[in-house]
Protein backbone atom coordinates (compact mmCIF):
# COMPACT_ATOMS: atom_id res chain seq x y z
CA UNK A 1 0.00 0.00 0.00
CA UNK A 2 2.90 2.05 -0.37
CA UNK A 3 2.95 4.83 -3.06
CA UNK A 4 5.70 4.27 -5.71
CA UNK A 5 8.05 6.99 -4.16
CA UNK A 6 7.84 5.84 -0.89
CA UNK A 7 8.97 3.02 -1.28
CA UNK A 8 11.95 3.46 -3.87
CA UNK A 9 12.82 6.03 -0.81
CA UNK A 10 12.86 3.23 1.81
CA UNK A 11 14.83 0.73 -0.71
CA UNK A 12 17.24 3.69 -1.05
CA UNK A 13 18.11 3.60 2.60
CA UNK A 14 18.12 -0.03 2.85
CA UNK A 15 20.53 -0.64 -0.15
CA UNK A 16 23.14 -3.14 0.51
CA UNK A 17 25.52 -1.49 -1.70
CA UNK A 18 25.98 1.82 -3.24
CA UNK A 19 25.79 1.21 -6.81
CA UNK A 20 21.93 -0.07 -5.86
CA UNK A 21 21.30 3.13 -3.84
CA UNK A 22 22.67 5.39 -7.04
CA UNK A 23 20.21 3.40 -8.99
CA UNK A 24 17.54 3.65 -7.14
CA UNK A 25 18.43 7.52 -6.60
CA UNK A 26 18.25 7.56 -10.33
CA UNK A 27 14.66 5.83 -11.04
CA UNK A 28 13.10 8.27 -7.76
CA UNK A 29 15.09 11.10 -10.19
CA UNK A 30 13.11 9.92 -13.46
CA UNK A 31 9.88 9.35 -11.66
CA UNK A 32 10.05 13.07 -10.28
CA UNK A 33 10.67 14.45 -14.29
CA UNK A 34 7.53 12.97 -14.97
CA UNK A 35 8.60 9.76 -16.22
CA UNK A 36 6.89 6.58 -16.07
CA UNK A 37 8.26 3.75 -13.64
CA UNK A 38 9.17 1.58 -16.84
CA UNK A 39 10.54 4.28 -18.47
CA UNK A 40 12.83 5.14 -15.52
CA UNK A 41 13.73 1.32 -15.36
CA UNK A 42 15.15 1.50 -18.51
CA UNK A 43 17.07 4.32 -18.16
CA UNK A 44 19.30 2.50 -15.56
CA UNK A 45 20.11 0.20 -18.21
CA UNK A 46 20.22 -2.69 -15.81
CA UNK A 47 15.84 -4.58 -16.85
CA UNK A 48 15.87 -7.25 -19.69
CA UNK A 49 12.90 -5.99 -21.70
CA UNK A 50 10.50 -8.70 -21.24
CA UNK A 51 10.56 -7.51 -17.24
CA UNK A 52 10.04 -3.31 -18.78
CA UNK A 53 7.41 -5.12 -21.36
CA UNK A 54 5.26 -6.27 -17.98
CA UNK A 55 6.18 -3.11 -15.82
CA UNK A 56 4.45 -1.14 -18.70
CA UNK A 57 1.07 -3.52 -18.60
CA UNK A 58 1.21 -2.83 -15.22
CA UNK A 59 1.02 0.20 -15.22
CA UNK A 60 -1.54 0.57 -17.85
CA UNK A 61 -3.60 -1.52 -15.71
CA UNK A 62 -3.45 -0.69 -12.72
CA UNK A 63 -2.01 -4.04 -11.50
CA UNK A 64 1.74 -2.43 -11.34
CA UNK A 65 1.97 -4.40 -7.22
CA UNK A 66 0.65 -7.98 -8.79
CA UNK A 67 3.33 -7.56 -11.37
CA UNK A 68 5.96 -6.56 -9.79
CA UNK A 69 5.52 -9.64 -7.42
CA UNK A 70 5.33 -12.03 -10.04
CA UNK A 71 8.39 -10.79 -11.62
CA UNK A 72 10.23 -11.46 -8.04
CA UNK A 73 8.68 -14.97 -7.56
CA UNK A 74 9.92 -15.67 -11.19
CA UNK A 75 13.54 -14.03 -10.72
CA UNK A 76 13.57 -15.90 -7.26
CA UNK A 77 12.86 -19.72 -8.89
CA UNK A 78 15.73 -18.77 -11.70
CA UNK A 79 17.98 -17.61 -9.28
CA UNK A 80 17.07 -20.98 -6.84
CA UNK A 81 17.64 -22.90 -10.12
CA UNK A 82 21.06 -21.48 -10.80
CA UNK A 83 22.13 -21.85 -7.22
CA UNK A 84 21.51 -25.76 -7.14
CA UNK A 85 23.35 -26.00 -10.02
CA UNK A 86 26.26 -24.27 -9.22
CA UNK A 87 26.61 -25.83 -5.90
CA UNK A 88 25.83 -29.00 -6.93
CA UNK A 89 28.57 -28.99 -9.93
CA UNK A 90 31.00 -27.42 -7.33
CA UNK A 91 32.64 -30.94 -6.16
CA UNK A 92 32.28 -32.57 -9.82
CA UNK A 93 34.45 -29.60 -10.76
CA UNK A 94 36.76 -29.78 -7.61
CA UNK A 95 37.76 -33.35 -8.71
CA UNK A 96 38.62 -32.24 -12.59
CA UNK A 97 40.45 -29.50 -10.99
CA UNK A 98 42.32 -31.96 -8.59
CA UNK A 99 42.42 -34.50 -11.24
CA UNK A 100 44.04 -32.73 -13.99
CA UNK A 101 46.86 -31.18 -11.67
CA UNK A 102 47.41 -34.70 -10.55
CA UNK A 103 48.22 -35.46 -13.93
CA UNK A 104 49.95 -32.78 -14.76
CA UNK A 105 52.22 -33.32 -11.96
CA UNK A 106 53.23 -37.01 -12.68
CA UNK A 107 53.51 -36.07 -16.84
CA UNK A 108 55.99 -33.07 -15.50
CA UNK A 109 57.56 -34.72 -12.22
CA UNK A 110 57.30 -38.64 -12.73
CA UNK A 111 57.82 -39.34 -16.32
CA UNK A 112 60.90 -37.16 -16.98
CA UNK A 113 62.95 -39.43 -14.23
CA UNK A 114 61.34 -42.81 -15.92
CA UNK A 115 62.07 -41.71 -19.61
CA UNK A 116 65.80 -41.66 -18.85
CA UNK A 117 66.01 -44.61 -17.86
CA UNK A 118 63.65 -46.50 -20.77
CA UNK A 119 65.60 -44.49 -23.23
CA UNK A 120 69.44 -45.42 -22.31
CA UNK A 121 68.48 -49.25 -21.52
CA UNK A 122 67.90 -49.67 -25.15
CA UNK A 123 64.93 -51.76 -25.50
CA UNK A 124 62.06 -51.73 -27.30
CA UNK A 125 59.48 -49.26 -26.03
CA UNK A 126 55.94 -49.72 -26.52
CA UNK A 127 53.99 -47.73 -28.49
CA UNK A 128 51.75 -46.75 -25.28
CA UNK A 129 55.44 -45.54 -23.56
CA UNK A 130 56.23 -43.60 -26.43
CA UNK A 131 52.85 -41.51 -26.39
CA UNK A 132 53.06 -40.86 -23.05
CA UNK A 133 57.01 -39.57 -23.12
CA UNK A 134 55.70 -37.91 -25.98
CA UNK A 135 52.62 -36.22 -24.04
CA UNK A 136 55.40 -35.34 -21.36
CA UNK A 137 57.58 -33.59 -23.49
CA UNK A 138 55.39 -31.35 -24.73
CA UNK A 139 53.54 -30.36 -21.68
CA UNK A 140 56.93 -29.64 -20.45
CA UNK A 141 58.09 -27.54 -23.62
CA UNK A 142 54.97 -25.84 -24.01
CA UNK A 143 52.91 -25.81 -20.69
CA UNK A 144 53.83 -22.73 -19.39
CA UNK A 145 53.33 -20.94 -22.66
CA UNK A 146 49.95 -22.75 -23.27
CA UNK A 147 48.72 -21.27 -19.37
CA UNK A 148 49.67 -17.29 -20.88
CA UNK A 149 48.33 -17.93 -24.11
CA UNK A 150 44.79 -19.58 -23.35
CA UNK A 151 43.52 -16.92 -20.88
CA UNK A 152 45.21 -14.79 -22.88
CA UNK A 153 42.89 -15.39 -25.88
CA UNK A 154 40.00 -16.13 -24.01
CA UNK A 155 40.68 -12.51 -22.73
CA UNK A 156 40.56 -11.22 -26.34
CA UNK A 157 37.88 -12.87 -27.40
CA UNK A 158 35.68 -11.41 -24.68
CA UNK A 159 36.40 -7.30 -25.46
CA UNK A 160 35.82 -8.21 -29.56
CA UNK A 161 32.97 -10.62 -28.92
CA UNK A 162 31.40 -9.71 -25.70
CA UNK A 163 31.02 -11.83 -23.02
CA UNK A 164 27.27 -12.74 -24.10
CA UNK A 165 28.66 -14.35 -27.13
CA UNK A 166 31.30 -16.64 -25.10
CA UNK A 167 28.55 -17.20 -22.89
CA UNK A 168 26.17 -18.52 -25.53
CA UNK A 169 28.99 -20.21 -27.05
CA UNK A 170 30.06 -22.10 -24.35
CA UNK A 171 26.35 -23.07 -23.48
CA UNK A 172 26.39 -24.60 -27.15
CA UNK A 173 29.66 -26.80 -26.33
CA UNK A 174 28.22 -27.58 -22.47
CA UNK A 175 24.60 -28.87 -23.92
CA UNK A 176 26.71 -31.37 -26.19
CA UNK A 177 28.13 -33.38 -23.37
CA UNK A 178 26.49 -36.29 -21.83
CA UNK A 179 24.58 -35.46 -18.75
CA UNK A 180 25.44 -32.15 -18.41
CA UNK A 181 23.63 -31.51 -21.72
CA UNK A 182 20.66 -33.01 -20.33
CA UNK A 183 20.21 -30.92 -17.39
CA UNK A 184 20.84 -27.78 -19.39
CA UNK A 185 18.60 -28.51 -21.65
CA UNK A 186 15.53 -28.88 -19.44
CA UNK A 187 16.86 -25.76 -17.48
CA UNK A 188 16.63 -23.87 -20.53
CA UNK A 189 12.92 -25.36 -21.08
CA UNK A 190 11.68 -24.54 -17.72
CA UNK A 191 13.20 -21.01 -18.47
CA UNK A 192 10.99 -20.57 -21.91
CA UNK A 193 7.80 -21.89 -20.14
CA UNK A 194 8.31 -19.84 -16.65
CA UNK A 195 8.74 -17.05 -18.71
CA UNK A 196 6.23 -17.45 -20.82
CA UNK A 197 3.33 -17.98 -18.25
CA UNK A 198 5.12 -15.29 -16.35
CA UNK A 199 4.40 -12.41 -19.42
CA UNK A 200 1.39 -14.09 -20.36
CA UNK A 201 -0.31 -13.59 -16.88
CA UNK A 202 0.78 -10.06 -16.51
CA UNK A 203 -1.13 -9.27 -19.18
CA UNK A 204 1.37 -9.23 -22.56
CA UNK A 205 0.21 -10.28 -25.57
CA UNK A 206 1.35 -13.65 -26.88
CA UNK A 207 2.94 -12.62 -29.86
CA UNK A 208 4.88 -9.98 -27.48
CA UNK A 209 5.91 -12.60 -24.75
CA UNK A 210 7.56 -15.09 -27.69
CA UNK A 211 9.02 -11.83 -29.35
CA UNK A 212 10.56 -10.32 -25.80
CA UNK A 213 11.32 -13.89 -24.92
CA UNK A 214 13.68 -14.86 -27.62
CA UNK A 215 16.63 -12.15 -27.04
CA UNK A 216 17.29 -13.16 -23.47
CA UNK A 217 17.76 -16.94 -24.21
CA UNK A 218 21.24 -18.17 -24.44
CA UNK A 219 20.20 -21.54 -26.01
CA UNK A 220 20.16 -21.31 -29.93
CA UNK A 221 17.62 -24.23 -30.43
CA UNK A 222 14.80 -22.04 -28.21
CA UNK A 223 15.46 -19.39 -29.75
CA UNK A 224 14.62 -20.79 -33.02
CA UNK A 225 11.74 -22.29 -32.31
CA UNK A 226 10.41 -19.05 -30.72
CA UNK A 227 11.21 -17.51 -34.31
CA UNK A 228 9.16 -19.89 -35.78
CA UNK A 229 6.91 -19.62 -33.63
CA UNK A 230 6.35 -16.06 -33.93
CA UNK A 231 6.78 -16.78 -38.11
CA UNK A 232 3.61 -18.96 -37.47
CA UNK A 233 1.06 -16.78 -35.48
CA UNK A 234 2.17 -13.58 -37.96
CA UNK A 235 0.98 -16.16 -40.43
CA UNK A 236 -2.51 -16.96 -39.15
CA UNK A 237 -0.69 -20.87 -38.78
CA UNK A 238 -0.42 -23.37 -36.25
CA UNK A 239 1.96 -21.81 -33.96
CA UNK A 240 2.31 -24.79 -31.49
CA UNK A 241 3.67 -26.61 -34.40
CA UNK A 242 6.84 -25.65 -34.04
CA UNK A 243 6.97 -26.55 -30.45
CA UNK A 244 5.53 -30.07 -31.12
CA UNK A 245 8.36 -30.90 -33.89
CA UNK A 246 10.91 -29.63 -31.64
CA UNK A 247 12.86 -32.64 -30.41
CA UNK A 248 14.16 -31.31 -27.22
CA UNK A 249 10.75 -29.72 -26.14
CA UNK A 250 9.03 -32.61 -23.94
CA UNK A 251 5.69 -33.53 -25.35
CA UNK A 252 4.12 -32.59 -22.47
CA UNK A 253 4.54 -28.72 -23.19
CA UNK A 254 3.17 -28.60 -26.64
CA UNK A 255 0.01 -30.71 -25.79
CA UNK A 256 -0.76 -29.14 -22.17
CA UNK A 257 -0.46 -25.83 -24.29
CA UNK A 258 -2.60 -26.89 -27.55
CA UNK A 259 -5.50 -27.67 -24.67
CA UNK A 260 -5.14 -24.49 -23.36
CA UNK A 261 -5.05 -22.56 -26.30
CA UNK A 262 -7.86 -24.67 -27.62
CA UNK A 263 -10.28 -24.21 -24.46
CA UNK A 264 -9.27 -20.64 -23.90
CA UNK A 265 -6.67 -20.84 -20.66
CA UNK A 266 -3.26 -20.90 -22.00
CA UNK A 267 -1.91 -19.15 -18.99
CA UNK A 268 -3.01 -21.30 -16.31
CA UNK A 269 -1.32 -24.05 -18.94
CA UNK A 270 1.71 -22.70 -19.17
CA UNK A 271 1.80 -22.19 -15.45
CA UNK A 272 0.71 -25.60 -14.96
CA UNK A 273 3.13 -26.98 -17.38
CA UNK A 274 6.30 -24.67 -15.63
CA UNK A 275 5.36 -26.38 -12.23
CA UNK A 276 5.05 -30.12 -13.83
CA UNK A 277 8.58 -29.28 -15.50
CA UNK A 278 10.35 -27.90 -12.37
CA UNK A 279 10.27 -30.87 -10.80
CA UNK A 280 11.20 -32.74 -13.67
CA UNK A 281 14.01 -31.13 -13.68
CA UNK A 282 15.26 -31.15 -9.97
CA UNK A 283 14.71 -35.13 -10.54
CA UNK A 284 17.13 -34.99 -13.68
CA UNK A 285 19.56 -32.84 -11.37
CA UNK A 286 19.26 -35.32 -8.71
CA UNK A 287 20.24 -38.38 -10.81
CA UNK A 288 22.55 -36.53 -13.13
CA UNK A 289 24.76 -35.66 -10.08
CA UNK A 290 24.30 -39.36 -8.86
CA UNK A 291 25.82 -40.73 -12.12
CA UNK A 292 28.30 -37.60 -12.68
CA UNK A 293 30.89 -38.13 -9.87
CA UNK A 294 31.93 -41.48 -10.24
CA UNK A 295 31.55 -41.22 -13.98
CA UNK A 296 34.56 -38.00 -13.40
CA UNK A 297 36.73 -40.75 -10.80
CA UNK A 298 36.08 -43.81 -13.27
CA UNK A 299 37.13 -41.76 -16.46
CA UNK A 300 39.73 -39.95 -14.77
CA UNK A 301 41.14 -43.12 -12.91
CA UNK A 302 41.56 -44.55 -16.18
CA UNK A 303 43.93 -41.65 -17.70
CA UNK A 304 46.64 -42.31 -14.48
CA UNK A 305 45.21 -46.08 -14.98
CA UNK A 306 46.57 -45.68 -18.45
CA UNK A 307 49.81 -44.07 -18.09
CA UNK A 308 50.80 -45.59 -14.97
CA UNK A 309 50.36 -49.57 -17.05
CA UNK A 310 52.32 -47.60 -20.13
CA UNK A 311 55.49 -46.68 -18.16
CA UNK A 312 55.05 -50.33 -16.46
CA UNK A 313 55.16 -52.24 -19.50
CA UNK A 314 58.35 -50.13 -20.79
CA UNK A 315 60.38 -51.17 -17.41
CA UNK A 316 59.01 -54.76 -17.78
CA UNK A 317 60.63 -54.39 -20.90
CA UNK A 318 63.79 -53.29 -20.16
CA UNK A 319 64.10 -56.13 -16.97
CA UNK A 320 63.27 -58.39 -19.66
CA UNK A 321 66.20 -57.79 -21.88
CA UNK A 322 68.46 -57.89 -18.42
CA UNK A 323 67.66 -61.39 -18.31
Amino acid sequence: GINLNNALDILAKEAFTSAFSVMIGTLRTEIRKGRSFRDALAQTGLFSQYYLSMVEVGEVSGSLASVLERIAVTRDREQKIRNRLASSLTYPALLVTLAFAAVVFIMVSVVPSIKDMILGSGAPIPESAQFVIRVSDWIIANGLITLIIVPLVVILFILVGGSARIYRLSMAVAMRLPLIGSVLTKTAVVQFSRVLGTLLAAGVSLPDSLKLIRPSTANRQVAEVLAEMETALRQGEDFLAPLDNAKFFPRLLARMLRVGNETGNLTPSVLKATEILEEELDGTIDRTLTLLEPAIILALSSVVAFIITSLMGAIISINDLAL
